[in-house]
């Protein structure tokens, strides 16, 4: 049976979640959801808390329910339902925590174990255009975490260049900040060999995440 593990990702270039894009003009103390409506449709709905208000934001997906002089509290809701706020719950896994600053996400949070997470990010990759894994540990009965153990000697080092090379140059983002006749010119090879490396590199890595005990 797979461990349950901790997950954190990053989630950018996001259109239509209330919570990431007031954070672009407000600070975002906090966000809570609840994942889809009670009302039978794929809406998202939550609340946020946000401090310094003192011009109050003008979206009509977040209503005011509660504040002081300091911080108001907005239930927001997301009639597209494509909002990764929501989408743990999709998935049952229960969020750490969610924050939102400068029109970035970040969801921490615990799955059950390696091929949920996959699940997890394919569908925020579908409503977002960067997402990224950030932190990936066991989460052990005791409440602490140890982290996913990666065999760097299971690739060579032909293998784990084109894979780094192909992550910090953007291949892997969505949508692609890069091509792969961009990556293998920098990588002095031809598109073929570069696409034969990153394959068996790529299947070496979910080799090991996959199988992690």
């Amino acid at each position: 049976m797979e461990s349950a593990v901790h997950v954190e990702i990053s989630v950018a270039g996001i259109d239509r979640c209330p919570a990431a894009l007031l954070s672009t003009d407000f600070e975002v103390e906090s966000i809570t959801t609840d994942g889809r409506s009670t009302d039978g449709d794929e809406s998202r709905i939550g609340e946020l808390t946000l401090r310094n208000t003192e011009s109050p934001p003008e979206d009509e997906r977040a209503e005011r329910i509660a504040g002081d002089e300091d911080r108001s509290v907005y239930r927001f809701r997301n009639e597209e339902g494509d909002c990764p706020c929501g989408t743990l719950s999709d998935h049952g896994c229960p969020a750490r925590e969610i924050r939102a600053n400068a029109g970035t996400l970040t969801l921490s949070f615990l799955a059950p174990g390696l091929r949920t997470v996959r699940s997890v990010v394919e569908d925020v990759r579908s409503c977002a255009r960067d997402v990224r894994v950030r932190r990936l540990t066991r989460a052990l009965p005791d409440g602490d975490d140890a982290f996913v153990p990666i065999n760097r000697a299971a690739f060579t080092d032909r293998q784990y260049e084109v894979l780094r090379t192909a992550h910090e140059m953007g291949y892997f983002d969505r949508p692609k900040r890069t091509k792969a006749a961009d990556v293998a010119d920098s990588l002095g090879i031809s598109v073929a060999t570069f696409s034969e490396h990153l394959a068996v590199a790529q299947e070496k890595l979910l080799d090991q995440l996959l199988t992690a005990s």
